[in-house]
């Protein structure tokens, strides 16, 4: 039996980010700027006067080199502190260099590892730092903000916003009999069946949005009003997630689950590629995020992006998972005061905006939604999103990760052939476990 067809979001959301802030690096690369970022931190003493704080950052590529000029601007913009950029797009490195009492000063990563970090020990609290600062939390997005709360503790600031839009290839629609995409949850589900090919008992056109698998089930769980709980009173068997699992059923009764997983596991191994079903023109309907956007462009792609439908019991609401990309101080940082005066300058200050709008990114600040320098580049889609859709956070406990593979089960276990009855009961169980 198959595992692991459907990747939970936070790992699928972590690796679509980091391919999308051009992560890849050869390992001489890495190496070489690795040994370079060691030497910086050695000298984190003074520099040129200056007491130097050491940012690692998992950009890389073109946008590494935008969060230097970043640093640059921060570095002339005042003259007490300097600091030294050094791209480290492992996350575990990161860590490792954390615990081990040799990390950075300041670091940035993803909202929905923040529980994680907090429970042990990696990041530390804002809290005596945002008192003094008299920080306004009204300033960020909500969900945004409450992503990096963790025990009535703000242990991060989010830097940018990634949020869900369903895509549709005009092109299958119409030869579906479509002029538009799905207004509701319920049209969406009898579309992708009508949108889905079969020859020879093998699936050719993926007329369903369950590649990427780790994207979808939130997002379809969601659109009925209900969510995955908080991390006092967990709800792995909502509403929402029973109306997926059913679908998703339906959906392998209907097509056969050999076929239906051969056709997903082959898709999500080829994410953002050529050979990607959407972006080769075999997908018909999609959830994804911004960084999706110039990808189907640039694949000649006659298509449409839309807001993901609700079922019609919501009427004109909208849902969409959020994950932010944050910036954090570690808990064994030698310079913490120089760190929250850059946290600020790139949360708070000029930094925010000049980091939106040089990365092509989705804002975490309310102010900056709908600042005229933010709108080229971004589709208009996730901006609507932004302000008029609920956004849904997973809940933000230590045993995330665990959570997630409970749920990750349940769907796969309906994907190969088990009841949606069976998938609930043993998730309920496992969850329980964890949670205790």
């Amino acid at each position: 039996m198959k595992k692991g067809l459907f990747l939970s979001v936070t790992a699928i959301m972590a690796a679509a980010l980091l391919s999308a802030c051009g992560a890849s690096k050869s390992a001489e690369t890495e190496l070489s700027e690795k040994e370079s970022g060691e030497e910086k931190t050695a000298d984190a003493g003074k520099g040129d006067g200056q007491e130097v704080v050491n940012f690692w950052y998992l950009w890389g590529g073109e946008e590494g080199k935008r969060i230097e000029e970043i640093i640059d601007s921060y570095n002339k913009s005042q003259d007490r502190y300097k600091v030294v950029g050094l791209s480290t797009p492992d996350q575990q490195k990161v860590i490792a260099g954390i615990s081990g009492g040799s990390g950075p000063d300041i670091t940035d990563d993803f909202g929905s590892n923040i529980s994680n970090y907090a429970a042990q020990n990696i990041a530390l609290p804002l809290d005596e730092y945002i008192e003094k600062e008299k920080l306004d939390r009204k300033l960020f997005l909500d969900s945004a903000i409450a992503q990096q709360e963790v025990g009535g503790k703000l242990y991060a600031l989010p830097i940018s916003s990634n949020v869900m839009a369903l895509y549709y290839n005009k092109k299958l629609l119409q030869e579906g009999g479509y002029t538009e995409p799905p207004k509701t949850m319920e049209e969406l589900q009898e579309m992708s069946k009508k949108l889905t090919k079969v020859e020879n008992g093998t699936l050719k056109e993926l007329g369903a949005p369950f590649v990427p698998g780790g994207y979808a089930w939130p997002c379809l769980s969601y659109a009925a009003g209900t969510n995955f709980g908080t991390p006092d009173q967990l709800t792995p068997d909502n509403e929402g997630f029973r109306k997926t699992l059913d679908y998703l059923s339906d959906y392998v009764k209907e097509f056969g689950a050999s076929s239906v997983n051969s056709y997903i596991s082959s898709g999500n191994s080829k994410l953002n590629t050529a050979q990607d079903p959407f972006l080769s023109g075999e997908q018909a309907l999609r959830i994804d995020g911004p960084w999706f956007y110039d990808m189907a462009k640039d694949a000649g792609l006659d298509f449409g992006v839309t807001m993901i439908p609700s079922y019609a019991s919501q009427g004109e609401k909208h849902y969409s998972y959020l994950e932010t990309s944050n910036l954090y101080i570690p808990s064994t940082a030698k310079n913490k005061d120089g760190a929250w005066d850059f946290l600020k300058y790139m949360t708070l200050g000029e930094g925010a905006k000049d980091f939106a709008v040089k990365n092509v990114q989705l804002p975490a600040r309310r102010d900056l939604l709908t600042d005229p320098d933010l709108m080229e580049g971004t589709n208009e889609v996730y901006r609507e999103v932004l302000s008029d859709a609920e956004l849904v956070t997973m809940p933000n406990a230590p045993f995330l990760k665990e959570y997630s593979a409970a749920i990750n089960s349940a769907v796969d276990s309906v994907l190969l052939g088990g009841s949606p009855e069976e998938a609930l009961s043993e998730m309920k169980k496992s969850v329980d476990a964890i949670s205790r």
